[in-house]
């Protein structure tokens, strides 16, 4: 009964999401996203220049974005760096701390800025640090906050001990509920890159809900797919959603069409000569991007575990 309820609900709010206007005028699936993985791939490897010149092509193209893993004004302003451009480095600095809440003290103590700290533009970020924080602070919505950390409570606590596949049912169906009037009121899908949802240090709740994309059934895939689509598309919700949802609700099937998850054969993905070209078009990597940095990050934590052995 109580999951009949729950899509009566959910029937109201799609009538009521006919009516938002939804604002296209970037497109980062096919201005954006490509340029920055490229650019990542480039700076992992140290070639500061061709991952400075790939990052300032999609800032001509979208708006920057902060996206977890890469981070692309932290990745600016340390190319800026290396290429002896310290007013340009700190004017990406300045970003991070005014909107995305970075701590200041954090990066004045990175060694990588330690040779633009005596410039103007430096100083003046200095004496502004404090108004910074606290305007962060005040854009930030704690009970939002609050929500996402309880329903993602919500979701795992029908996971962690065992599967209760009735009680999940009911979890799932209400968090969707959540989750989409959230995506209607504020026009994204909840991600530290927006003010409203803050980032890690803001508070002791965790916002962070992509798992939960993984848990909607395939009954309800084909109502959320052009959501996430449209929301990628505007760069208002993270890449790798759409494919998340895909694959999960295939595991059942043990084939895949956009291989997110790690080590998965070849015959195990659904049309293979095409996966870059169904990966590209959501906005995701090609899969040797995602492979390259899986390895890149696997190989640091080697030799960070094999340092303080020693």
């Amino acid at each position: 009964m109580k999951i009949k309820i729950l899509l009566l609900v959910l029937v109201s709010v799609v009538g009521f999401s006919q009516k938002k206007k939804i604002n296209q005028e970037y497109d980062y699936i096919n201005n954006y996203y490509q340029l920055v993985y490229q650019a990542h791939f480039e700076y992992l490897n140290k070639d500061y220049q061709k991952a400075y010149d790939l990052l300032k092509t999609a800032e001509k193209n979208c708006p920057l974005l902060n996206q977890t893993g890469i981070y692309e004004p932290r990745i600016l302003a340390e190319c800026a760096t290396f290429l002896n451009k310290p007013k340009e480095a700190v004017y990406y600095l300045e970003i991070l701390v005014r909107d995305y809440g970075y701590n200041f003290n954090s990066i004045k103590n990175d060694s990588i800025f330690l040779n633009i700290q005596n410039t103007k533009s430096w100083k003046k970020l200095h004496r502004n640090k404090e108004k910074y924080a606290k305007n962060y602070i005040e854009k930030v919505d704690f009970n939002l906050r609050k929500e996402l950390h309880q329903m993602k409570i919500d979701d795992q606590s029908v996971r962690t001990n065992g599967y209760d596949e009735e009680k999940a049912k009911v979890v799932d169906s209400v968090n969707q509920l959540k989750l989409y009037k959230i995506v209607v009121d504020y026009d994204f899908f909840p991600g530290h890159s927006f003010n409203q949802v803050g980032n890690y240090n803001v508070d002791n709740y965790d916002p962070e809900i992509s798992v939960l994309v993984m848990h909607i059934r395939s009954s309800k895939a084909d109502f959320w797919k052009p959501i996430l689509l449209d929301l990628i598309k505007r760069g208002r919700a993270s890449a790798k959603l759409y494919g998340n949802l895909s694959d999960s609700i295939l595991r059942s099937n043990g084939v895949f069409d956009y291989g997110i998850y790690q080590n998965i054969e070849k015959e195990k993905i659904n049309d293979y000569g095409n996966l870059d070209k169904r990966r590209i078009a959501v906005g995701l990597p090609t899969l040797a991007y995602q492979n390259f940095v899986y390895e890149y990050w696997e190989n640091m934590f080697k030799k960070y575990n094999e340092q303080n052995e020693n």
